[in-house]
């Protein structure tokens, strides 16, 4: 047995920490990690490599790094390499000259700082108003026949956009639609038989603009009796009440049916059309309106009214847009597993009396408090300690 690898895995496994989680905190294969472990010294590739990794790795675990060297080299059997000392001749002082600044150098000097500073000013003038504000829309992908009479319209630009869709002929115009704070928004248009133009744009607090057109080609079914979709709302319970938690709204639709909206935001059909939402609303009364259309122009709806309550502070935590350490303490105790770097992507839940959040980069720190959303709790990189008591 490796006393190597039985230090870097006894280690690892006292932090409570995957080979895979290891792998891509460090940026090493685990194939590799694996190999240090095992003390499988052919696996690994040149002595150089692998010093870098046992450098990286025992740092990582917070281990005594030359120590775990020494005793690589001793059980590899790959020798020290020695430290090269290098040798220095005495300088000699230089001579300089004084420099004498006279007005045929001084002019041009001027001149030319004149030129360099006008230069760098049209420069950042062209970057900043060449670059156009994202613009992305994933839902109509491309080109293409729509179904239904109204196309669910579905992208990701700035937070602080603000979106316009016009389609033609018409014009019909859907404007003043404002991104959530991630960037995404979503909206319902209506279509006309034949071919419609559908031009998205995006203007941004700079004045900045960025446009994406689709054309959708729509033929409106025949006319006569159309059936009604089928749509059966399992959650909530008409009257029900939620305390201390989200709302979840799910349910289920017959084959035919094209698109489910609740409260006039889409929610996306699986292929055994089932759906499911989840809802973070403020206390009191909360109303949700659910809408079914299928392809031959059907339509049914139902509704359900709940009641949201809070006896506690229930603090949701989304980390988006880069990493960010945090730690979380509720009623006066520091939570397991919180004290660590949280990747984009990772969300939390706590509750109770007081939570305290601290984050380390505030910037990429979203709170959902109550039902109540911060969009993030302070600037990049600002460490920002916030309490949240029960109401």
């Amino acid at each position: 047995m490796s006393k190597l690898g039985e230090q870097l895995r006894a280690q690892r496994e006292r932090k409570n920490i995957t080979l895979e989680q290891a792998a891509g905190d460090t940026r090493i294969r685990e194939k590799f990690l694996k190999a240090l472990e095992d003390g499988d010294y052919r696996t690994l590739p040149g002595p150089v490599y692998t010093r870098g990794f046992l450098r990286n790795y025992a740092e990582y675990l917070d281990l005594e790094t030359d120590e775990l060297l020494t005793l690589y080299h001793h059980e590899s059997g790959r020798p020290v390499e020695p430290v090269q000392t290098r040798t220095f001749k005495p300088y000699r002082p230089i001579a300089r000259r004084n420099l004498v600044f006279r007005p045929v150098i001084l002019l041009p000097v001027i001149i030319l700082a004149g030129v360099a500073l006008f230069g760098g000013y049209i420069y950042y003038q062209l970057t900043t108003f060449a670059t156009l504000p994202r613009l992305e829309i994933t839902d109509p992908a491309n080109d293409g026949l729509a179904a239904s009479a109204e196309l669910a319209v579905r992208g990701v630009t700035v937070p602080d956009g603000r979106i316009t869709v016009n389609v033609f002929p018409g014009p019909d115009v859907f404007g003043d639609i404002r991104p959530a704070f991630d960037g995404s928004f979503s909206t319902t248009v209506a279509l006309k038989p034949g071919s419609n133009h559908v031009v998205i744009e995006v203007l941004d607090a700079a004045g900045k603009t960025n446009r994406v057109s689709r054309i959708i080609q729509y033929q409106a079914p025949a006319t006569g009796l159309t059936s009604p979709p089928i749509l059966a709302v399992e959650q909530p319970a008409n009257a029900a009440t939620f305390t201390n938690t989200f709302v979840p709204v799910s349910g289920r639709v017959d084959r035919s049916v094209t698109s489910v909206q609740v409260n006039n935001i889409p929610v996306s059909v699986n292929p055994d059309g089932t759906w499911t939402a989840r809802y973070y609303l403020p206390a009191g009364p909360q109303s949700f309106r659910v809408v079914a259309r299928n392809s031959a122009g059907g339509t049914v709806e139902e509704t359900r009214n709940v009641v949201v309550a809070y006896t506690a502070a229930v603090v949701n935590v989304f980390v988006n847009g880069g990493d960010a350490w945090l730690l979380a303490t509720v009623d006066g105790t520091d939570v397991q597993g919180t004290g660590r770097v949280y990747h984009p992507g990772e969300t939390a839940v706590f509750t109770g009396k007081e939570v305290r959040i601290k984050s380390g980069n505030a910037a990429n720190t979203q709170v959902i408090y109550n039902g109540q959303l911060i969009a993030s709790l302070g600037r990049q990189g600002e460490v920002v300690e916030r309490v949240f008591v029960a109401q």
